[in-house]
């Protein structure tokens, strides 16, 4: 043989091998685990990418101390190289060993125990709605049995068997008053149960708020509000012969499930009722005139003087005159009760006879009699004329308010009065300053004499 033959040949031998190994890679010996949504397993056993028949596959728990696994063991591949294993009843680690021949392979997988049968109740203060699955999808034509727990006791119109719809739910009706009861799913030859605390819903409630002024009625059904309902107000039965009430009449509630109505011009009751989806329900309300609002401002206007009295400094008198010429300024109300008719004392009333000596025109207490007769207790001033008429006396009649101001504190039309001859007085001595200066001289004159008495220009009996 030629060296050119031998070394073809060579070539050859060794191109083939590579080949050989190429495909040996590719194609190694394996073993997978896939599981499926109920929790059962396949395992499969491939070499060059072809199923293994009659493969030995060994299943063991990783953790066997505080793990199980009734899927432990030793198994041999199918047809189709693969293996099931059923699903854990907990979460478990494994590990699969699979051995063709001198081949091996391992693999270590979670296996999770699957959902299985459940059941769910929601909406258990209204209407409850069932849901069954199986794990996690929705079971159709799986029964329903409802019945309750405390039958002795208690009741539920929505006892019996049901059958679930494609959506894995049964719905049941709500209860008329709060029940435990116990659902029970049944699903290929599985059952699952639980039981269930229903609470009877509101339904539909009507409430009044705001009766002594402008009244809102809510309306709410299972505490949500409902919007246009129809709400009818109509006065009581016992409301009697002439109450009124102009908020009487149909309305429809807003969005917010409310209606306005009216403040009331007089205490009346009313009798409300709001429709809703064929219910309806009703309620007596007591509508009353508010006063709050007079109270407060009494309150307020009480507040005002008494900060306006805080405010006023030392003053030598007192500070009726102030007090008096400020609450007459700002009072809101009608004038004080000691004040006097509109054409004088005469007009006051005669019941009011303790009052009589504050009314406006009257004189005070330390003045005599109608005539300027003295009684015995009380007389006029020294200065005083004989028939209390020397109206021009008026620096005299200044010294008598002043010295009497604090038992007219409070008397408003008293005041006015004093400040009006004050400002009288103070006009005619501008012009008649010369009168005013005689009479300076003349007061100065009896103070030399050393003699008390009434000034010369005093009339009456005590004058000169």
């Amino acid at each position: 043989m030629s060296e050119r033959t031998t070394a073809i040949l060579l070539i050859a031998v060794v191109a083939l091998g590579a080949m050989t190994g190429v495909a040996a890679a590719d194609g190694q010996f394996d073993v997978a685990v896939d599981t499926d949504a109920d929790g059962t397993s396949t395992v499969t056993v491939i070499e060059n990418d072809t199923a293994v028949e009659n493969a030995t596959v060994v299943v063991s728990v990783v953790d066997a101390e505080n793990e199980s696994y009734a899927g432990a063991g030793e198994y041999e591949t199918d047809a189709n190289g693969t293996v099931d294993l059923e699903a854990p009843e907990e979460d478990v680690t494994v590990e699969v060993t699979a051995a063709a021949g001198n081949d091996t392979a391992a693999t270590t997988v979670e296996l999770e125990a699957p959902d299985g049968l459940e059941l769910d109740v929601a909406d258990t203060d209204g209407e409850p709605v069932v849901t069954v699955t199986d794990n996690d999808t929705a079971v159709e034509n799986a029964t329903v049995n409802v019945t309750v727990a405390d039958p002795a006791n208690e009741s539920y119109a929505g006892t019996g068997d049901y059958e679930t719809d494609e959506n894995g739910t049964v719905g049941l009706p709500a209860a008329e008053e709060d029940v435990t009861v116990d659902v029970t799913a049944t699903y290929e030859n599985e059952s699952v149960s639980e039981t269930v605390e229903i609470e009877a819903p509101d339904g539909l409630e009507l409430d009044v708020e705001n009766t002594d002024g402008e009244p809102i009625v809510t309306v709410t059904n299972d505490d949500e509000a409902a919007e246009n309902a129809s709400v009818t107000v109509e006065l009581a039965d016992d409301a009697g012969e002439n109450a009124s009430y102009a908020g009487t009449g149909d309305y429809e509630t807003d969005e917010n499930g409310t209606v306005d109505l009216p403040a009331a011009e007089e205490d009346v009751t009313v009798e409300i009722t709001a429709e809703y989806e064929n219910e309806s329900v009703s309620t007596t309300a007591d509508l009353t005139v508010g006063d709050e609002g007079d109270e407060a401002d009494e309150q307020a206007f009480g507040q005002l003087v008494q900060e306006f009295i805080d405010g006023l400094e030392n003053r030598d008198g007192g500070i009726g005159s102030a007090v008096s010429d400020f609450v007459t300024e700002n009072n809101p109300g009608n004038a004080p009760d000691h004040a006097g008719g509109p054409g004088g004392p005469d007009e006051a009333d005669d019941d009011d006879d303790e009052n009589e000596s504050d009314a406006p025109g009257n004189a005070p207490d330390h003045a005599g009699g109608p005539d300027g007769e003295d009684d015995g207790e009380r007389g006029p001033p020294a200065h005083a004329g004989p028939g209390g008429d020397d109206a021009d006396d008026d620096d005299a009649d200044d010294e008598e308010d002043d010295a009497d101001e604090d038992e007219t504190e409070n008397d408003a039309d008293d005041e006015d009065e004093t400040e009006d001859d004050e400002a009288e007085e103070d006009e005619a001595e501008a012009e008649d300053g010369d009168d005013d200066d005689d009479d300076e001289d003349e007061t100065e004159d009896d103070d030399d004499d050393g003699e008390s008495g009434p000034p010369d220009h005093a009339g009456g009996p005590g004058g000169n």
